[in-house]
């Protein structure tokens, strides 16, 4: 499969075409599990309800795990829900048998700049987790990377964005946190829900390589419009 591309296939079927222990690193967000606020239409099958949507995302880790280098990471960025002003937490994930052969490094928590709940019925939800994953211990951490305390596990990174392309589009800030601590020039990074294409456009700018998967044909096109307006900015972090 070649390089530096974002695919409009089935993430599932795209990931069966890479090489085993092939990929340095993963950076992704799965659609929500509910069809609200995913930017999908209910009949992609990406978007189930939970139990076919557990039952997906353990096939994910499955394929995490074999496509993954021995040292490779896993930063998997996904939120928990309210509803009628009670918390649903993401917590699940763990119970999964093929995120069970994963190391549970770190839960990162992505503080927002500010508080977007309305109500005034419990603390808001103003930010969501990553969790940090390896395959094993030898993992690449860079402290040397410029950024400030750059393995806190608490992460100030605004969510706003001036020209938003997609309903849950990640801040590309928050993707070259993650590419500068975790990742090397010409490492292969991959996103398997590329959405709009921002971890593409992190990795182009920033000198990695990488391989997107978007089931959405029409995200598909933005992602790669995007990534045709991008230029490398550097080499060296």
């Amino acid at each position: 499969m070649e390089l530096n591309k974002i695919y409009n296939m089935d993430c599932l079927e795209g990931m069966k075409q890479l090489e085993d222990n092939s990929v340095d690193l993963i950076i992704t967000s799965p659609p929500y599990e509910d069809i609200s606020g995913a930017g999908y239409k209910a009949n992609k099958k990406d978007i189930l309800f939970f139990k076919l949507y557990s039952d997906f995302v353990d096939k994910v880790f499955n394929e995490y795990f074999r496509i993954l280098k021995s040292n490779g990471q896993i930063f998997f960025n996904i939120k928990s829900k309210t509803h009628n002003k009670t918390l649903s937490t993401v917590h699940w994930l763990e119970f999964l048998e093929s995120f069970k052969q994963f190391k549970l490094k770190s839960y990162i928590i992505w503080k927002y700049a500010g508080s977007f709940d309305s109500t005034k019925k419990r603390f808001h939800l103003d930010y969501e987790i990553i969790y940090h994953l390896s395959k094993g211990d030898d993992i690449y951490l860079n402290t040397e990377c410029g950024i400030h305390d750059p393995l806190t596990s608490i992460w100030y990174v605004p969510h706003n964005i001036k020209d938003r392309l997609h309903p849950t589009q990640m801040p590309i800030l928050l993707v070259e946190r993650i590419l500068k601590v975790a990742s090397k020039p010409n490492d292969l990074i991959l996103d398997n829900f590329m959405g709009s294409g921002t971890t593409a456009v992190a990795c182009k700018q920033l000198g990695r390589n990488f391989i997107g998967f978007e089931i959405s044909e029409e995200y598909c096109k933005i992602a790669n419009k995007r990534l045709e307006q991008t230029n490398l900015t550097s080499y060296n972090v």
